[in-house]
């Protein structure tokens, strides 16, 4: 048996089959939900009972090394609170303490001992002093605003197991930052302005922190659910 279908009617079964499927996405897109899950940090710190640091070893002398530490520690306790640190002193210190001569596994066991941590943080930091970035102009006006002063700056760290001297986690971070520049005065004069004032610094070994430490944090991850 033959069934003819005329043009009206078969513009009538396709809208009644596109009407259907609206409505079925409409009830499914209404049975879901977003929802924000979070993803635990690579590195989970309460795995130990006390973390021993030692204080950042600066590659020029000064304030930098104790300055670097203490961001560090702030950062580490923003994104695991809880977690206990007990800070040892100078890198140099602490090694004749163990009676060591060098950073070695067998020195991170020996300080583990004398200590009783059960890991240890060390790590480097340096900042180069002030450096032009000169686009040259014969004008002196464009001269002026075409000289700027960067700093480039680096950080390191390293998680070491004291039972066993292994490297659990280690991570470096870097950048430069724009410090200053050229002033020109009202006869004509260039001089240099390459100042470096202490809250510049302190915005840059954030920024380095901040870098380095991403695994030490959680995560968040968007997910859509059905109801």
């Amino acid at each position: 048996m033959i069934i003819s279908i005329s043009p009206r009617s078969l513009l009538s079964l396709q809208k009644l089959w596109l009407t259907a499927l609206a409505v079925t996405v409409l009830v499914l897109t209404g049975c879901a939900r977003t929802i924000t899950v979070t993803i635990p940090p690579r590195i989970e710190l309460a795995n130990y009972p006390s973390i021993g640091l030692v204080e950042f070893v600066p590659k020029q002398p000064g304030r930098l090394g104790g300055d670097a530490t203490r961001k560090f520690i702030d950062n580490l306790h923003a994104a695991q609170p809880g977690i206990r640190i007990l800070e040892l002193g100078s890198q140099t210190d602490i090694l004749k303490e163990a009676g060591c001569n060098e950073l070695d596994f067998k020195a991170v066991k020996a300080i583990g001992e004398h200590y009783g941590v059960a890991a240890l943080v060390t790590g480097t930091v340096e900042l180069t002093e002030p450096q032009p970035d000169v686009k040259f102009s014969t004008d002196l006006q464009s001269l002026s605003a075409g000289v700027k002063a960067k700093v480039n700056g680096r950080m390191s760290a390293k998680l070491w197991e004291t039972a066993s001297g292994a490297t659990i986690w280690s991570n470096s971070s870097w950048g430069n930052w724009t410090v200053g520049g050229l002033s020109l005065g009202s006869n004509g004069s260039v001089s240099a302005g390459y100042h470096y004032p202490r809250e510049k610094q302190d915005q840059i070994l954030s920024s380095l922190v901040r870098a380095l430490n991403g695994d030490f944090w959680p995560s968040f991850e968007k997910r859509e659910v059905a109801e």
